[in-house]
């Protein structure tokens, strides 16, 4: 009951900023602007605005998503029933993730823009009847592209985007797995890898429409990987990734925006895989059962600094992510809640 109404609530927010648009003239007609502080979509999204020509945006985003728990289908597992299945059982999982982004306006309808994260991984497990805490802390992929400006008139602006991922992170990751602290290092499960170890392309489509005192939009992602890495005997493929974004801001004045929405990722199973891996040791140590699909509600609030001031074009954002539903295909750690802080200067 309490995530019905979270989503009946996010929808209210996505819906609130149209309905409130106050009268404009027949003659006039809103024009869409980028000098407020709602233009941007929320932090956790990437490539959701075309810049105008000459335009370079430099940013920075933390992350940090927490999960607890082991979850199969829509229902979370008991810790006794987990260690029945599996050797160990993972407790929590906490992903960081530093990101750096940067785009650049080649004309008013093409865009450049790429960005780079370093992941610092943290995760408690039930393991050799104790508590284990392990740690990977590595750079992630790369990724690559292009924002094509498809519609833009009156208050509407729609893009398309193509990219590419360069796989820069690394695809394996090591740690003492023993609860006597040896100093042997083992391969960790799938989750605590920051990279994938393979190329993917990038599609996507975004639109947006503003009115007099907020916005809405909408986002839908893929990623699809190609080839597969020298992970193990024979190596693997991550699944495709699929990403639909709807989130709406309304503007409390000309420097703050309050942002909300809804997040759906989908996620498919990992193709091949690392033969070093013990199927009945870890819940992800199994790629063929780590599919599976997640919506969360991100609310955040977004600030424009003032123009004539000495920090003019510079904007902060936070955003705070509740999950609301799991679907899992194979037993694995449930997301539980995440913060994404960021700041962004263009120029």
């Amino acid at each position: 009951m309490v995530r019905r109404s979270l989503i009946a609530a996010a929808l209210l927010v996505c819906a609130a900023p149209l309905t409130a648009q106050a009268p404009i003239p027949e003659s006039e007609e809103w024009t869409w602007s980028s000098d407020r502080p709602d233009a941007n979509a929320t932090i956790g999204i990437f490539g959701a605005r075309v810049l105008a020509m000459g335009e370079l945006e430099v940013g920075y985003r933390f992350s940090q998503m927490n999960s607890r728990g082991v979850w199969f289908g829509q229902d979370s597992l008991e810790l006794a029933t987990t260690l029945q299945l599996y050797d160990d059982a993972p407790l929590t999982l906490s992903d960081m993730r530093h990101h750096v982004r940067i785009a650049y306006g080649v004309s008013e309808d093409l865009t450049l823009m790429a960005r780079g994260e370093f992941a610092i991984l943290e995760r408690e497990t039930i393991a050799n009847d104790g508590l284990l805490r392990t740690g990977a802390n590595a750079p992630g992929d790369v990724e690559a592209g292009l924002l094509y400006n498809a519609y833009a008139r009156g208050p509407y602006r729609m893009h398309v985007q193509v990219g590419g991922v360069i796989p820069t992170g690394s695809s394996t990751t090591y740690a003492d797995t023993t609860s006597f602290q040896s100093g042997t290092t083992t391969p960790l499960p799938y989750d605590m890898r920051p990279g994938g170890g393979t190329a993917a392309v990038v599609a996507g489509i975004a639109g947006n429409v503003q009115n007099s005192v907020g916005s809405v939009g909408a986002q839908f992602r893929a990623r699809i990987h190609v080839g597969s890495n020298s992970a193990g005997t024979n190596g693997y493929t991550l699944g495709d990734r699929y990403e639909g974004n709807g989130w709406a801001a309304y503007n409390v004045n000309q420097h703050l925006s309050l942002s909300g929405g809804i997040r759906w990722e989908n996620w498919g199973n990992i193709e091949g895989g690392d033969d070093r891996l013990a199927p009945g040791g870890d819940p992800h140590n199994l790629g063929t059962l780590l599919a599976g699909q997640r919506v969360t509600m991100p609310l955040g609030i977004n600030f424009m600094l003032p123009e004539g001031s000495q920090f003019a074009g510079h904007r902060l954002s936070l955003e705070g992510v509740y999950a609301l539903h799991h679907d899992y295909e194979g037993p694995q750690l449930g997301l539980d809640w995440g913060v994404n802080l960021g700041w962004a200067f263009s120029f």
